[in-house]
């Protein structure tokens, strides 16, 4: 597959790590309903606790962050003051063909043992709606890992796309790559990605989310 040449640039011209338009068939299909509807049924469901208020917005964001070490994602969110509304999940995609540019031709080569994904939205107290990406690749090896996440990690390099995109044709969303994180543990490389679906939540916020999504362990 070539270079995407419609993939986004960020305010300095440089190529963004944005994906093919879309965010997956139940994501973007059913959250904007779900997020604003009081009567929707959610894929989690987990509503704001009393606590979830009180605090920073780094403090909540540090308590986020302990809670996704531990696997628990639900926690992670109401920490944050946030719910989630959406929730859809794809284990052992292929890497070759879920990916672009020259992150594809490196699976190429360099086939993957395993690809994971998930794609989530949030929504917060005052309506507005996060959409985030989180994709667990395991190679075969820590230092086969340690090439693909640096490949990963810069501008122009293509990417891993989230699954359902190419059949959606939704041109109104894509990430633009601006919130973005990724961390290696071994052989394995974790990709968070996050962006504004309805709203204005602010880069802050995007950020710190994808800091939190980044730590959740395998699905």
């Amino acid at each position: 597959m070539p270079f995407d040449p419609n993939q986004p640039r960020d305010s300095r011209g440089r190529w963004t790590k944005g994906k093919a338009a879309g965010a997956g068939v139940a994501l973007v299909a059913g959250v904007m309903t779900a997020a604003g509807g009081a009567d929707v049924t959610t894929s989690v469901g987990a509503a704001l606790d009393a606590g979830s208020s009180q605090g920073t917005a780094e403090q909540k964001a540090a308590n986020g962050r302990k809670s996704a070490q531990k696997g628990n994602e639900s926690e992670a969110w109401q920490r944050m003051a946030l719910k989630e509304v959406r929730r859809e999940v794809k284990r052992g995609l292929r890497c070759a063909a879920q990916s672009y540019g020259e992150v594809r031709q490196f699976f190429l080569t360099h086939p993957c043992n395993k690809l994971d994904q998930q794609l989530f939205a949030l929504s917060d107290t005052q309506g507005n709606v996060i959409a985030g990406s989180i994709v667990w690749v395991t190679m075969p090896s820590a230092e086969v890992a340690a090439q693909f996440k640096e490949l990963e990690d810069n501008y122009g390099t293509g990417d891993v796309t989230p699954f359902g995109t190419e059949i959606l044709e939704l041109s109104h969303f894509r990430f633009s790559g601006k919130h973005y994180k990724s961390r290696l543990d071994g052989p394995l490389v974790v990709i968070a990605e996050t962006d504004r679906l309805r709203g204005a939540p602010s880069d802050a916020m995007l950020n710190e989310v994808a800091s939190v999504a980044d730590l959740l362990p395998p699905l």
